[in-house]
């Protein structure tokens, strides 16, 4: 078992707190560190990505803001509108107590920038969810997006999980 899948026994080990057994006691720590340290090694592309076609991306509303105006044109401002004006109609003002709202939870939301090459180097604002910030339920095991960054993560685990 050990063997075949290292990285959820020890995390299985640590949830039911048999860390101080002897099977465990040395293993554990090994994996879960191991596991940590590929984890690190990967960075999100997109934040240390500042130029695209020779075109400076911003990381930020702000930024973008600065940057249309440091270039005298609105073309990030232009984006951001049109993001917003497609987004609108997913949410509605509520004027009640939000304590009232069953399951409601604040959920906070950031932009993401990109240039189109295809499309006369238009650029492109979307608005998303940090939904990395919130807790997912423990039987949700599917993801209907992936990033490369994701499957090269799986990859190396699966490759941890070869290895030992």
């Amino acid at each position: 078992m050990k063997n075949a899948y290292p990285v959820q026994l020890a995390e299985y080990a640590r949830q039911r707190d048999v860390l101080e057994t002897p099977a465990f006691a040395w293993w554990v720590p090994y994996v879960i560190k191991k596991r940590q340290r590929i984890i690190s090694k990967t960075k999100s592309k997109y934040w240390t990505r500042t130029h695209k076609f020779g075109i400076r991306l911003p990381h930020s509303v702000e930024e973008a803001l600065a940057i249309d105006n440091e270039n005298g044109d609105a073309l990030w401002l232009d984006a951001i509108c049109k993001e917003m004006k497609n987004v609108r109609v997913a949410f509605e003002e509520y004027d009640g107590n939000i304590s009232d709202l069953v399951r409601y939870k604040k959920l906070d939301m950031h932009m993401i920038f990109d240039v189109n090459m295809g499309e006369n180097f238009r650029r492109k604002a979307r608005l998303v969810a940090d939904g990395h910030k919130t807790d997912s339920p423990a039987t949700i095991t599917y993801s209907s997006v992936v990033s490369r960054d994701s499957v090269r993560i799986a990859l190396t685990i699966a490759a941890l999980n070869l290895s030992l």
